[in-house]
């Protein structure tokens, strides 16, 4: 077989192409390894990540709805609060309105005592004026002697 300068250099770069590819390739493969075992980890990396994400997202979402479990009692716990203070506040007018209504019949029997007192005052007054006049105009001097001497005898016979 006669190989002529074409072919030799063909088997020369054939030669040259497989060692290149040999080293360049191992090389290449080794690149290429990395380049997945990185994207490997990335992804258990990014998992990883993921789960703590979930993890994190479960805990806030528990969170929350404690929040809001807390933030619906604490307006209940206002609502009962607000309901005793307007009861309070209530029986406290109710109180204040029946103290009144008793101040004001005290006032009132005050007023009638105080008007009863005058009358009969006045009353008593009138009677004892009216009875003088009587007993000037009709008594005479000697009936006058005879009640004199009856209301002394009485006031001695008490003594």
């Amino acid at each position: 077989m006669y190989f002529d300068e074409s072919a030799w250099v063909a088997l020369g770069f054939i030669i040259f192409i497989a060692i290149v590819w040999r080293k360049v390739g191992s090389a290449l493969s080794d690149l290429l390894d990395n380049r997945v075992n990185k994207i490997k980890n990335e992804l258990a990396e990014a998992e990883t990540l993921r789960i703590e994400a979930e993890k994190e997202l479960k805990k806030f979402q528990v969170m929350q709805n404690e929040a809001v479990e807390d933030a619906k009692r604490i307006i209940a716990d206002a609502h009962e609060a607000a309901e005793r203070i307007r009861n309070a506040a209530v029986e406290k007018a109710k109180e204040s309105i029946k103290r009144r209504e008793n101040q004001a019949k005290a006032k009132i029997a005050a007023s009638e005592a105080a008007v009863l007192a005058e009358l009969k005052m006045r009353a008593t007054s009138i009677a004892i004026s009216a009875s003088k006049e009587i007993l000037v105009s009709e008594l005479n001097d000697e009936l006058n002697s005879s009640i004199i001497d009856e209301s002394i005898s009485q006031i001695k016979a008490a003594q």
